[in-house]
């Protein structure tokens, strides 16, 4: 396996794409990504902040997509480029320009990631449903792991429609991976926020315990009944980690 040359913590401040086509491949344990979201919004930074002047356009069109990167695609992955005509042809040009941008740098993602690393995608629904699509040409259907729902808020209103509350995090890797490794413990502060309760145990949190699936079963035999206040029993139970 290549070795890896560049330090661990090194930020750079320039195109991904550059950075990536320095890198040996097969080298990196994880990515983590927060991309562009096809917003179709000019981003500024806010005044006060260390970034203060600086501004982002998130809108894309096929005039900001190089040629270059289009023959890339097309010959290195001729389903990816299969994928991306189709989302054109469904979503429309803007879409279009904005999935050969993300394809072709994670293409270079999938050439430096470890067969046994693992790639998280920040997105909303925006694209998600495109860029899911795209991570399966290119990464492989089979090494979707999840969908991650991250919920930014409780309500949220919004003309028309039903609040949007949450982001997606796709998440692909190979059987291999441990996805423990990427877990950390709960801040204080998130403690405090969200575990309100107490008892000689320590603190928790009132939630909801149920279970899918139906009543009986081998796979109901398993869980273990949840009580309502009135002391019947729910259809639904919750199941023990072993």
């Amino acid at each position: 396996m290549a070795e890896n040359t560049i330090a661990n913590r090194t930020l750079f401040i320039a195109d991904n794409l550059d950075v990536l086509r320095g890198m040996n491949s097969a080298t990196v344990d994880l990515i983590y990504l927060d991309p562009p979201f096809n917003s179709g919004k000019q981003w500024r930074a806010p005044v006060g902040s260390i970034a203060a002047g600086a501004a982002f356009k998130d809108a894309w069109t096929l005039d900001d997509v190089k040629e270059e990167w289009v023959d890339e695609i097309e010959e290195r992955n001729p389903a990816l480029h299969y994928t991306i005509r189709a989302a054109g042809f469904s979503s429309g040009p803007r879409m279009q320009g904005y999935l050969t941008y993300m394809a072709v740098r994670l293409l270079e993602m999938r050439r430096v990631l470890k067969p046994t690393g693992s790639i998280y995608l920040h997105c909303d629904d925006t694209a998600s449903h495109h860029l899911r699509n795209v991570l399966d040409s290119v990464f492989g259907a089979a090494n979707f792991r999840n969908v991650i729902t991250w919920k930014r808020t409780s309500a949220h209103n919004d003309s028309r429609r039903f609040g949007r509350v949450a982001d997606m995090i796709l998440f692909y890797g190979g059987t291999d991976i441990n996805a423990d490794a990427v877990r950390s413990s709960i801040g204080k502060d998130y403690v405090r926020r969200f575990y309100r309760h107490r008892d000689e145990r320590g603190v928790y949190r009132a939630d909801n315990l149920t279970a899918a699936g139906a009543a009986g079963g081998t796979r109901a035999a398993a869980r273990l009944p949840v009580f309502t206040e009135s002391g019947s029993a729910c259809s639904k139970g919750w199941r023990p980690r072993a």
